[in-house]
């Protein structure tokens, strides 16, 4: 009883707030509202892409990206939410055993039961909180997800150093298990497009890229990923997504008319946009 009560306690906090968006609700809130976003009103996106960096640099790019959903906010009972992890050393595919993620904007509550069938269904899935609590890369977009979507339970997939098993056995559990909820479902993967010390390598990828996700080739962004040729920070997420037929049906892919770029701390260019599958 006490194990079961502890669980249901879990909360995994932000680790990015105040760094990567604001830490205060006011100021998120302001932030948010500044987009005019209105439940019932945008796009009828079956899946998006958005980048997860600070919002100083890609916020304009997240928001059109959800902007994009929006007209199925009542039907939306649950999010996928697909990011990568930055620390190299890590490799698998985690699902969270958090009862819920904090938000600056108030809880969001994991969908176990998926998460349990999702589990179930693929041996390279773990579910398992550590690779969470230090990532990024998902918590970036979470407060979007709580006031565009305040109802909707979330099921957080990291992706550790991508391996062709990983694509594959990603693509198709998300094929198994979501194919029979996809009408109420809405998929996010949390990408940025490129990096590079040397600017014009960097702009020449993320156009690449681009190409690749708005022709959703999963063959040749898997080869480009796996290859070196590429290195779009969550494009392997894309390419599983994409392998996963769950996109099929969608008639057009939608993508901002501008490249965002800004220089990391490393002094390397990274270029950022958004998608939207419509």
């Amino acid at each position: 009883m006490e194990a079961m009560l502890a669980q249901k306690r879990r909360v995994r906090s932000p680790v990015g707030a105040g760094m990567f968006y604001p830490e205060e609700r006011r100021e998120i809130l302001k932030y948010l509202r500044s987009f005019g976003f209105e439940e019932g009103k945008g796009g009828y996106a079956q899946a998006i892409i958005a980048p997860h960096a600070a919002w100083s640099f890609s916020g304009s790019l997240i928001a059109g990206a959800f902007s994009s959903a929006m007209g199925r906010s009542a039907e939306i009972k649950r999010i996928i939410i697909l990011g990568p992890i930055h620390d190299r050393r890590e490799s698998g595919l985690f699902l969270s055993n958090s009862y819920s993620f904090h938000t600056p904007l108030g809880n969001i509550m994991v969908d176990k039961e998926l998460s349990e069938e999702l589990d179930f269904h693929c041996d390279s899935i773990e579910i398992n909180d550590i690779p969470h609590l230090s990532e990024h890369s998902i918590e970036i977009l979470l407060p979007f997800v709580k006031y565009c979507f305040p109802s909707a339970s979330i099921v957080p997939i990291l992706m550790g150093q991508p391996n062709a098993q990983y694509i594959h056995d990603l693509a198709q559990v998300l094929k198994t298990v979501i194919t029979p909820v996809l009408g109420e479902t809405l998929i996010i993967v949390s990408c940025n497009l490129s990096c590079d010390t040397d600017r014009t390598a960097a702009r020449f990828q993320a156009e690449e890229a681009v190409n690749l996700f708005t022709e959703r080739n999963y063959p040749a962004l898997s080869s480009a990923i796996l290859g070196g040729r590429l290195n779009a920070c969550g494009g392997a997420l894309a390419a599983s997504l994409f392998e996963s037929g769950l996109l099929d049906k969608t008639q057009t892919c939608s993508v901002s008319d501008n490249l965002v770029s800004a220089v990391s701390a490393e002094n390397s260019t990274v270029f950022y946009s958004e998608f939207a599958y419509l």
